[in-house]
């Protein structure tokens, strides 16, 4: 006889491990089995990027040891992924063949790293920063080597080139729209990244033709015939919400993933969704992001009641060479009229050890009288005041 669970989470991240805490608020006792695909417990995914490279251990980004699974009676299968789910009937099959039935599904199966169809992209030195693998890959590919590419010039591509440049890797950064981060920056202040780093190149708006190499990585070629020689390449291409199994199971998904409403339930009876693969409103596909719907869909799916709360959204970057912080609406509606105020000490005639840390130019935009978004570059310090005020949500919330 096939065994029968109360609840299944497809997943095992932050949003799972999230939705397991919120289905204990309001049941106890019920069976929970958490299937990831994943070798590890859940960790950390923002700490594979601010964590230096060096010293990097997945241990000490462990979320939870094996013994808060126990304590919270949940069956955690690992290393298994889910090969597909049957609605009609509550059943879930394994990569194993092993199957159950469920009463509640939570679906939390995240998001993979998008790769671009690039040629040559699937040469062995080209690395997705997705896992705690591809950390430790980056780490062997870094070991005895000089040049490294990064494609894409987000928050994680900007990242790594920092901790590359760090251990005096020759570093060059591509990124294929004309500026960088435009979700959290506009024009002016992306120019201002732009010039701001020092560590290693960047070139906007490019497009690469190929990633060359005869069996191993050997350089990054242009459209425009620009080459750049390399010994490994990293893509900071973005994610996509991992919706294949929601999608075959008659589950309604757009291109940014499976649509939720407030309590974060599905097209589906008795499925919940929620993390990187789930979408409502932006999925910012952001570690606070996965907690909030976590828990919301744990409740939910243990028959209380709550609903999705706004959640701290905000773009933090703080490496040795520059600090910035992006949250809320950066003048990015066309259908808005914004006003700006600007506040410039990035020269202040101020004597300081280390100027970087008196330093800073804010920028406000606001719709109205309503102070909508900011973006910081320099020191941070009213961040969390800005932070509090854009998006209304107290220090012990974020």
């Amino acid at each position: 006889m096939q065994k029968i669970y109360k609840y299944i989470i497809v997943g095992a991240g932050i949003a799972a491990v999230s939705a397991a805490a919120g289905i204990r608020e309001t049941d106890p006792d019920g069976a929970i089995l958490m299937v990831g695909d994943e070798a590890v417990p859940a960790y950390s995914r923002p700490m594979l990027t601010k964590t230096p490279l060096r010293s990097y251990e997945l241990g000490r980004t462990i979320v939870y040891g094996p013994e808060w699974y126990k304590e919270n009676k949940i069956d955690l299968v690992l290393g298994t992924k889910v090969k597909g789910i049957d609605n009609s009937s509550r059943l879930v099959t394994l990569s194993n063949g092993d199957t159950f039935f469920y009463n509640r599904l939570i679906y939390s199966a995240g998001a993979n790293g998008f790769v671009p169809p690039i040629k040559g992209a699937d040469l062995p030195e080209v690395v997705v920063i997705r896992r705690y693998e591809d950390i430790l890959k980056v780490k062997r590919l870094s070991v005895n080597t000089g040049k490294a590419v990064i494609i894409g010039g987000g928050v994680i591509g900007l990242e790594a080139g920092f901790e590359l440049a760090r251990y005096g890797l020759d570093v060059t950064v591509l990124e294929a729209l004309p500026m960088l981060m435009p979700r959290f920056l506009d024009e002016d202040c992306a120019r201002m990244l732009e010039n701001s780093i020092h560590s290693f190149p960047v070139y906007t708006g490019v497009t690469i033709e190929e990633i060359a190499g005869n069996g191993h990585v050997e350089s990054v070629r242009l459209q425009d015939g620009r080459e750049f020689p390399c010994d490994f390449v990293i893509m900071s291409t973005g994610v996509r919400a991992d919706t294949a199994l929601a999608q075959a199971a008659g589950i309604k998904c757009d291109r940014s993933g499976i649509l939720i409403n407030e309590k974060c339930e599905t097209s589906a009876k008795d499925i919940f969704a929620c993390g990187d693969c789930a979408a409502y409103g932006i999925n910012w596909q952001l570690w606070s992001q996965a907690l909030e719907q976590g828990r919301v869909a744990g409740i939910n799916a243990a028959g209380g009641t709550a609903s999705i709360q706004p959640t701290d959204s905000s773009m933090i970057i703080n490496s040795p060479e520059i600090s910035m912080f992006s949250c809320g609406d950066v003048g990015k509606d066309p259908n808005k009229v914004y006003t700006t105020e600007v506040d410039d000490n990035m020269q202040p005639d101020l004597f300081a050890v280390n100027k970087k840390f008196i330093r800073s130019y804010e920028k406000r935009f606001y719709c109205g009288e309503k102070l909508v978004g900011a973006i910081i570059i320099g020191n941070l310090a009213r961040m969390q005041e800005l932070k509090e005020q854009i998006l209304g949500i107290a220090p012990r919330e974020v």
